[in-house]
């Protein structure tokens, strides 16, 4: 209990330094309704307002349930951080503002203010700010006077804000009364912003909607395409992509090449990464540091030593000097392999080159958490945002709780702001303790520090209410989630159907499986067995109708090519026969064996008792010979293993 009090300590320490007294007045409230969610969000042609009616079905009352019970530094800011691409598209910004341009004094006070505050990690200052843009773009003749640099701005401020998916998609609505509708980059912000909250569908059908409109695809387009296949593994789209740049005669540059290899590493396949490293030369792009630092990082991930240190060579010979990446990269291969002394010798090679480790090689040299923030504070390391969430991530996988604490105190000491990762991890941490209650406060604390949960948080949630048999209360967060902009992925689905089977009838799955639809996501192994489970428990299938449905989803599972769970099968037989159908049962069960489907000892209990109520005496002589010899199997295995445990 002291790991969880810590926990929400930190939390209320957080808010406390942070944020405005008016803002810790929200503390403590319960989840927002879907109801207040929306009516607080204007819908637009990038809304997603049609899945929201899908969810929206999901009536609560159908279910049978009993549980229903001050600036910092720009260096430190989040806000400040670029990466190499969003300092690519900064080069051509002034295609975007021309100073030469009449602008009220409104609107000149707006980007004055927007300067004073532009590194600013305090969310009030944005808020103010955002104030400032509505009441422009409220006003139709000085809306028509903001240049593509003005919805820039204020796009970006909403990036790290809660609910930043309505109030990005109120700016775009904005940009759509204006001559500047055409413009990609100003997509592209919402584009990264579902990226980095792990909304990859919503990506994808921004996308669509934005090729539909007849907005042009460019560079930075592609790049945003890229780093969604790094995410979801797809090497192969990505490989598409490469070759639509090039037949529509898109630039493709260094950057481009490095997420190519960045998705290389994402799936493990050097072999790729190193083609796509070699070409390109070919093509007139000079490999820089961070490409071979992305190449060793496909070696890395596939754990090929050789090829990594083969890549630190090719360094060498071409007078690139490592840098911390690579040091962190040459050190975690070399421990996978156990090759402590050689992983030392780098270290050594770098402190006489007058570099420092930092907190990410000390990570990998298997420091825990708490010598990594020793070391680096003897050193005089300064830790940013990302390696405290890295050891505070690290120190939930090693269950030690009260570290995550003094971590997150030190960060915030320190002047960085806690992003969603952070609260993440602490929910997990309550969750892995079994705290669900305490994982929730957590949860809405991020709310109270005004930032937007991703994804991910949503789903640990809904698993949290899960693992507590709260299965309405799981689908009224799964509510507020899509009220918010976000769409739930396979994986949220799939917790809330196996989570389902017995606590909720087959009206409730059937809600589940038509949302499932409307957001075009198509189910996998884990969500069929699920929905057969849910359909075999139903009790006396032939009269509800449920039989039907039932053989329905098991032979499109089949069609799909998926194997189902012994289990499953084992239900839909029990089912079978207990609805009179004992000669479907017999040839369910023999499907099993021509299927390669495990069978148990339960499997042919079933199909025995069924062969004698319903006098299927042939078949019952083979089920019998069959029984015996998986009986003597079993036997055979059984002597086997406690001979090896006696040894």
């Amino acid at each position: 209990m002291k790991a969880t009090n810590t926990c929400l300590a930190c939390t209320s320490q957080i808010s406390r330094q942070h944020f405005s007294s008016s803002t810790l007045k929200r503390h403590g409230r319960p989840l927002p309704s879907p109801s207040s969610l929306t009516s607080r969000h204007q819908t637009s042609a990038f809304s997603t307002s049609t899945i929201r009616q899908a969810i929206s079905t999901l009536n609560m009352d159908e279910f049978d349930d009993d549980n229903n019970s001050a600036p910092t530094k720009p260096k430190k800011t989040k806000i400040a951080s670029k990466t190499r691409i969003d300092l690519e598209e900064e080069e051509s910004s002034s295609i975007f503002f021309d100073p030469s341009l009449p602008a009220s004094e409104q609107i000149q006070q707006c980007r004055a203010y927007h300067e004073k505050i532009r590194y600013s990690n305090d969310p009030n200052d944005h808020e103010a700010f955002l104030r400032m843009y509505r009441s422009l773009a409220d006003d139709p003749a000085l809306l028509a006077q903001l240049q593509p640099k003005d919805f820039m701005t204020a796009l970006n401020s909403t990036r790290d804000m809660l609910h930043v998916i309505p109030r990005m998609q109120r700016i775009l609505q904005d940009v759509a009364k204006t001559s500047h509708r055409h413009i990609p980059e100003l997509y592209h912000i919402l584009l990264k912003t579902y990226t980095k909250l792990s909304d990859f569908r919503n990506s994808m059908i921004l996308l669509e909607r934005m090729e539909k409109s007849g907005i042009a695809f460019n560079n930075a387009t592609y790049h945003i395409m890229l780093s969604i296949c790094k995410h979801e593994r797809s090497l192969g789209r990505a490989r598409q992509l490469l070759e639509e740049m090039r037949d529509r005669q898109v630039p493709v540059t260094g950057s481009t090449y490095l997420l190519m290899l960045s998705v290389c590493a994402a799936c493990k396949n050097p072999r790729m990464a190193r083609e796509f490293f070699d070409e390109m030369p070919l093509i007139g792009l000079e490999a820089d540091v961070s490409h071979y630092n992305a190449l060793m990082n496909c070696y890395v991930h596939a754990r090929d030593l050789e090829g990594a240190q083969r890549v630190y060579r090719d360094m060498r010979d071409e007078g690139i000097a490592p840098d911390s990446y690579t040091y962190a990269a040459l050190c975690k291969i070399l421990m996978t392999w156990h090759r402590t002394q050689e992983a030392a010798e780098i270290v050594q090679k770098m402190e006489k080159k007058g570099l420092k480790p930092n907190a990410r090689i000390l990570m990998a040299l298997k420091l825990t958490p708490q010598e990594v923030q020793q070391t680096c504070k003897k050193n005089g390391v300064e830790l940013s945002l990302a390696d405290y969430n890295m050891l505070i991530s690290a120190s939930l996988r090693q269950n030690k709780f009260q570290h995550m604490q003094e971590l997150v105190m030190a960060m915030t000491e320190q002047g960085l702001r806690p992003d969603a990762i952070t609260f993440t991890v602490m929910v997990d941490a309550n969750l892995k303790m079994g705290k669900y209650a305490e994982a929730k406060e957590i949860f809405r604390a991020m709310e109270l520090a005004n930032i937007q949960p991703d994804v991910v948080a949503y789903s640990a949630l809904i698993s949290g209410a899960l693992s507590q048999s709260m299965v309405l209360e799981s689908l009224e967060i799964l509510k507020t989630m899509v009220a918010d902009g976000l769409l739930p992925n396979l994986l949220t689905f799939n917790s809330l159907l196996s989570s389902s089977v017995g606590n909720i009838d087959i009206r409730g799955f059937q809600m589940i499986r038509e949302t499932m639809d409307a957001l075009r996501i198509r189910p996998d192994q884990r969500s069929f067995n699920a929905l057969l489970s849910a359909y075999a428990l139903q009790g006396d299938m032939d009269q509800n109708g449920d039989l039907r449905y039932s053989m329905e989803w098991y032979y499109k599972m089949l069609e799909s090519g998926m194997k189902p769970a012994t289990l499953v099968v084992n239900n839909l037989m029990a089912a079978l026969h207990g609805s009179g159908e004992g000669q479907k049962v017999l040839l369910l069960w023999q499907e099993m064996g021509r299927r390669g489907i495990r069978k148990n000892e339960q499997s042919y209990e079933i199909v025995l008792e069924a062969c004698e109520k319903y006098d299927l005496q042939n078949a019952r002589r083979d089920v019998e010979e069959e029984f015996k010899d998986f009986l003597a199997k079993q036997c055979m295995i059984e002597e086997i293993m406690a001979s090896k445990h006696q040894k």
